[in-house]
């Protein structure tokens, strides 16, 4: 290599480096502080949860946690915003299918299809996935006793899956406009599965199932499916 030689590729930049280590060593920390925080508040409540309960679970103190998420209600606001954010990335096919058929002005056995494959991805999510149940008694509580984070789920998650189901249910039925009758029927399809999680325990115990498993998941989707040809 001669004196005019370009080094830059082979030069390390430590600087850099640090900056890049130091951001990755904070996104872990604010990760760790969130789900922590999702099982305290899952647990206790936003009233009986404590930021310090939280912090110790995440294995940090105090001042972490004040600097990512501001306030004990910011960082509740953000577990909302995390348990959506895992909703959108699980469904994010299953909804672009059932947008496509609706902007499409699709018929019925479309919508139908498409509405299928919503509750089967549904399904799989909230029942079929363990980190569902992080943010699981968050949304119970929410839905028991509205708090910081009702406005976030309504208006993000809940209102839009029982617009986009009532839209695919009128489009099954060849209504004009959807009905007040879709309408419900889009509620009583998206409440069902969360329902069924909360109750496990007991449908377990009716259905004489030790887990729900893959059978069991492919049961309660065969029964949905079943609820929407009847449509």
């Amino acid at each position: 290599m001669t004196m005019g030689d370009s080094v830059e590729g082979s030069v390390a930049q430590p600087g850099r480096d640090a900056v890049s280590n130091a951001s990755r060593k904070g996104d872990q920390s604010r990760q760790r502080i969130l789900d922590a925080a999702l099982i305290e508040f899952g647990a206790a409540g936003f009233k009986s949860a404590t930021t310090r309960r939280i912090a110790e679970r995440a294995k940090t103190t105090l001042p972490p946690l004040n600097y990512y998420f501001g306030s004990k209600e910011g960082l509740y606001r953000a577990c909302a915003e995390e348990i959506v954010a895992r909703f959108e990335r699980a469904n994010h096919d299953a909804v672009a299918a059932a947008r496509r058929t609706i902007e499409a002005a699709s018929g019925a056995e479309e919508a139908r299809d498409a509405l299928k494959k919503l509750m089967a991805a549904s399904v799989e999510l909230i029942l079929g996935n363990a980190t569902y149940g992080l943010g699981s008694g968050i949304i119970a509580r929410e839905l028991a006793e509205p708090g910081p984070a009702f406005d976030i789920f309504y208006d993000r998650l809940w209102l839009p899956g029982i617009e986009r189901n009532a839209r695919l249910i009128s489009r099954i039925k060849s209504e004009p406009d959807v009905s007040a009758e879709s309408r419900v029927q889009s509620i009583l399809l998206v409440s069902s599965i969360p329902s069924f999680h909360t109750r496990r325990v007991v449908a377990q115990r009716a259905m004489g199932w030790s887990a729900i498993g893959a059978a069991e998941l492919a049961l309660v989707t065969k029964v949905l499916h079943l609820q929407i040809d009847r449509m």
